[in-house]
C-alpha cells in the first residue's frame, strides 16, 4: 500500500526533470479544457443566436455575470484547496494530503447547497437591480432559475478537476469535459430545435451535462489510485485543512466575488445600450474567450507547479518555471491578437446575421486584440503567486484594477453614451494588475509567505 502511494505520487510530481517540458505537458490538458470549457459555453450562444434570436442570446449573456457572482466565492476557495493540495504532494505529506481533499469536498457539497437556495431566491431581484430590458427579462430568468440547480454539480466537478490537478493529473479533468460539452451541444440541438424549449432547454442541457462531469469526476478520484481519494465514510471538516484552504484561498475568493461585483456593474453599463449591444458584448466575451482560456490555463499550470515546487523547497526551480511560463503566454497573446484582427469577424457572423450586432461586436473585438500579451503576463504571475501562498497580492491588485475599470467605465461609456468606453475601462484595469503584480514579484515578498508550506514542513519534522 505505501509503494502504491509512493508511486502515485511519482506519477504527478512536477519537482523533477526538465521545467520547460513538465509545465508544457501539465499545462497543455488544462489549455484544452479551458477551450473546450469555453466550447461549452459558445454551444449555447450559438443555438440560441441562431435558432431563437438575439433577444434570447442577451438574456443567456446577463445570465452569465449574475450566475459567476454567486459562484465567485468558491472559485477562489478551490484555488486555495487545490494550492494546498499541491503543496502537501510535493511536500509528500500523506495524511494533510488527504485531509484536504476530504475537507475540500465536504465543503464544495456545503457551499453548493447554500449557493443553489440563494441563486434562486435573489436571481430575478438582481436582475432587476442590473437594469436588465424588459424584453429579455423573462428569459433571463427562466434560465437563471434552472441554470441554478446545476450549481453542485458544476462545483463538484471544478473542485474535484483542482484536486487531480494539485496531485499532478490535469489529462482526466480534460477528458470529461470533452465528453460532457459534447453531451451539452447534442442536448442543445434536441431541447432547442426539436422539443422547441428556448432558453430553457439550453439551461436543462447545461444542468444535465454539468451534473454528469461531476459523476465522473467522483468516481475517478475514487477509484483512480490517485495518493489520496475522497473517502465517504470519512467526510467532515478538519480545522487544519479548513484553515489552510481558507487561508490560501479566501483571497482569492473575495477577489472573484469583488471582480464579479464589478462585473455586474458594467454589465448594468452595458444594459444601458440596448439588447443589440448586450448580444454583441456576449458574442465578445465568447469569441474573446478562446485568447483568454488558454492563458487562464497557464496560471492554472504554474500555480499547480509553484505549489509542488514551494512545497518542496525548490526556489531556483520555481523562478525559471515561472519565466518560462511568462514566455509561453506572451507568445500566445501575440498571436491571438493577429487571429482575431484577420480573422474575427468570421467568428462573429457564426452567431448571428444581425449587421448592427456584428458591427459592434467587432469593434470591441478588434480592441481587445491589443491587450492580450498584457492580460496573459498578469494571469501567469497571479497563478504564480497564489501557488507560492502569497494569495493576497494578486487579489490587491485585482481590487486596483477594479478600482479603475468602473469609473473608467462610467465616464468614458455612460456619460457619453459610447460603448467603445466599456472596452477602453477593460484595457485600464488590465494594465493597472499587470504592472501592479509584476512590480510584486520582483521585489521578491512572496519568497516568504508560504506559510502553508513552512507549516507542514515543521509538523513533518
Amino acid at each position: 500500500m505505501a509503494e502504491s502511494k509512493k508511486n502515485a505520487i511519482q506519477k504527478g510530481d512536477l519537482t523533477e526533470g526538465s521545467i520547460v517540458s513538465k509545465l508544457v505537458l501539465f499545462a497543455l490538458p488544462l489549455i484544452a479544457g479551458n477551450i473546450v470549457n469555453q466550447l461549452y459555453n459558445v454551444a449555447d450562444s450559438l443555438v440560441v443566436g441562431n435558432f431563437v434570436g438575439s433577444d434570447a442570446l442577451a438574456a443567456v449573456g446577463v445570465s452569465f455575470s449574475v450566475m459567476m457572482s454567486f459562484n465567485a466565492l468558491f472559485f477562489g476557495l478551490s484555488m486555495g484547496a487545490g494550492i494546498l493540495i499541491a503543496q502537501c504532494f510535493g511536500a509528500k505529506r500523506q495524511k494533510q494530503l488527504q485531509d484536504a481533499v476530504n475537507t475540500a469536498f465536504t465543503l464544495t457539497l456545503i457551499l453548493g447547497a447554500a449557493i443553489t437556495v440563494l441563486g434562486v431566491l435573489l436571481s430575478r431581484g438582481i436582475l432587476t437591480l442590473m437594469q436588465t430590458p424588459e424584453n429579455i427579462m423573462e428569459d433571463s430568468a427562466t434560465y437563471l432559475s434552472i441554470i441554478f440547480f446545476a450549481t453542485i454539480g458544476n462545483l463538484v466537478y471544478n473542485m474535484g478537476s483542482g484536486i487531480l490537478r494539485g496531485m499532478g493529473d490535469s489529462r482526466w479533468p480534460l477528458l470529461f469535459l470533452i465528453f460532457c460539452s459534447v453531451m451539452n451541444v447534442a442536448l442543445d440541438l434536441v431541447f432547442v430545435i426539436f422539443l422547441r424549449m428556448g432558453v430553457a432547454g439550453v439551461a436543462w442541457a447545461t444542468l444535465l451535462s454539468q451534473c454528469s462531469s461531476a459523476v465522473l469526476v467522483l468516481l475517478r478520484i475514487h477509484f483512480g489510485g490517485y495518493a489520496a481519494r475522497i473517502q465517504f465514510r470519512h467526510l467532515g471538516i478538519k480545522k487544519e485543512s479548513l484553515m489552510h484552504i481558507l487561508r490560501l484561498g479566501l483571497p482569492s475568493g473575495i477577489q472573484e466575488m469583488t471582480f464579479s461585483a464589478g462585473m455586474m456593474i458594467i454589465q448594468s453599463f452595458a444594459n444601458g445600450f440596448g439588447s443589440d449591444f448586450i448580444a454583441a458584448n456576449s458574442i465578445i466575451m465568447k469569441v474573446d474567450g478562446f485568447a483568454v482560456m488558454p492563458m487562464m490555463g497557464l496560471g492554472s499550470a504554474i500555480a499547480t507547479f509553484v505549489g509542488q515546487n514551494m512545497g518542496a523547497g525548490k526556489l531556483d526551480r520555481t523562478k525559471k518555471g515561472i519565466r518560462a511560463a511568462t514566455g509561453i503566454v506572451t507568445g500566445i497573446g501575440i498571436v491571438m491578437g493577429v487571429l482575431f484582427l484577420l480573422f474575427g469577424h468570421y467568428l462573429i457572423r457564426a452567431f448571428t446575421d444581425n449587421q448592427p450586432v456584428i458591427e459592434m461586436a467587432m469593434n470591441g473585438l478588434r480592441f481587445l486584440a491589443f491587450i492580450y500579451t498584457i492580460m496573459g503576463i498578469g494571469s501567469v504571475v497571479s497563478g504564480a503567486m497564489r501557488g507560492a501562498g502569497a494569495s493576497i497580492a494578486p487579489m490587491i491588485t485585482s481590487l486596483c484594477g477594479l478600482v479603475v475599470r468602473i469609473p473608467v467605465a462610467y465616464f468614458c461609456a455612460v456619460l457619453p453614451h459610447n460603448y467603445m468606453g466599456l472596452f477602453v475601462a477593460m484595457a485600464s484595469a488590465m494594465i493597472v494588475n499587470c504592472s501592479l503584480i509584476s512590480i510584486y514579484y520582483f521585489k521578491g515578498n512572496w519568497r516568504s509567505k508560504t506559510a502553508v508550506h513552512a507549516e507542514v514542513k515543521e509538523q513533518a519534522e
